[in-house]
């Protein structure tokens, strides 16, 4: 049984559930968390019975639970999507994987075709997470109202697809959070939380040390401005909606554009209504491109008594000057079974001290 791992059928305690021998969750910004329950299974009476478990079946809805210092986190919750089975002559040594996602791949297996006839971007993602039942919490930078007059917001694509379509053009990441007893998702459409308090300390030397290895690279071949000009056919004027710089906080001294000397700037062109959604859309393009510092590491929540979750904010010590600091977790890969809990940890920063 995955040490201090606790699997919820239904999101609720099931002493009947056969426990897994090992457990993956992946944690990454910009697409679903996913889960995989690992058994080790042999022949009972000619048959394999365990594929035939309801509970671990299409559809099937799972919580993962796990140890966070002093409380309990929620890790994921969602349906098993598919199985996969690795079987050995004579049955000793298989392994079947049960695999599964978060709830929002619920709202990506239909694709639609909608015209919204009056909406703000904030108002359509609220209305879609709203409409399959679960809480939001949406806060975007721009007030724009599409209009049929002017430019529609148009749907050709599933619910899930058109709500991170307009979050990225706002510059907003697309992640969840749970109740760590109910595990009752709310589905967070933020720009990356910067200015959160560091939720980790990570240490790579001394007597406080809690990482196992890492490794640190940075890219300075990305945008750092925006030349965005179009015209207002409604208005008969000229929108201006060019960039100097990412609007986005940095976690440390120097930003990408305080760094480089030549330019490096790109050209946008989009159909909107205001130089102020112009802006908005130059704005999402250079803070995608902003994180120029990345990092990756392992450690284990047997000596960090904590779990790292993507997004948060970490701080990272022993780095040197230049990259030790305030860092934002896209992507964890937890790997648990009967001695730890591992974390691959990939992080990422928009600037250097």
């Amino acid at each position: 049984m995955p040490q201090g791992c606790d699997i919820l059928p239904k999101a609720a305690p099931d002493p009947s559930f056969a426990q897994p021998a090992r457990v993956e969750v992946t944690e990454q910004v910009g697409a679903a968390t996913t889960f995989s329950l690992f058994y080790d299974f042999h022949i009972e009476d000619g048959d394999l019975a365990l594929l035939k478990e309801d509970k671990l079946g299409p559809e099937a809805e799972i919580a993962i639970r796990v140890p966070d210092g002093d409380a309990n986190a929620v890790l994921v919750r969602g349906p098993v999507t598919r199985q996969r089975i690795s079987v050995m002559t004579g049955g000793e040594g298989s392994v079947l994987e049960v695999i599964g996602a978060d709830v929002t791949i619920e709202l990506a297996r239909e694709h639609k075709v909608h015209v919204w006839p009056t909406t703000t971007d904030s108002a359509a993602i609220t209305e879609l997470i709203t409409g399959a039942g679960l809480a939001p919490q949406v806060m975007l930078p721009t007030t724009v109202t599409h209009t049929e007059t002017k430019n529609s917001l148009v749907q050709r694509e599933p619910d899930l697809h058109l709500i991170r379509r307009l979050a990225r053009r706002n510059g907003c990441w697309l992640w969840l959070e749970y109740e760590p007893m109910s595990a009752t998702p709310t589905v967070h459409v933020e720009r990356p939380p910067v200015s959160q308090p560091p939720a980790v300390k990570l240490y790579l030397n001394g007597d406080q040390r809690n990482i196992d290895e890492a490794v640190i690279e940075w890219d300075v071949e990305r945008v750092v401005a925006s030349d965005a000009a179009d015209r207002d056919v409604f208005g008969a004027s000229d929108m201006d909606g060019s960039v100097d710089r990412s609007p986005l906080s940095g976690l440390a001294d120097q930003g990408l554009a305080d760094i480089v000397k030549k330019p490096r700037k790109a050209r946008l062109t989009a159909s909107v209504d205001d130089a102020g959604e112009l802006m908005t859309r130059s704005e999402a393009a250079l803070i995608e491109e902003g994180w120029f510092v990345r990092a990756t590491l392992s450690v284990r929540a047997r000596v960090l008594k904590q779990v790292v979750r993507a997004p948060s904010v970490v701080v990272l010590h022993g780095a040197g000057t230049r990259h030790s600091g305030k860092y934002m977790v896209s992507r964890v890969v937890h790997r648990i079974d009967d001695a730890d809990h591992w974390m691959d940890v990939t992080l990422v920063r928009n600037g250097w001290n």
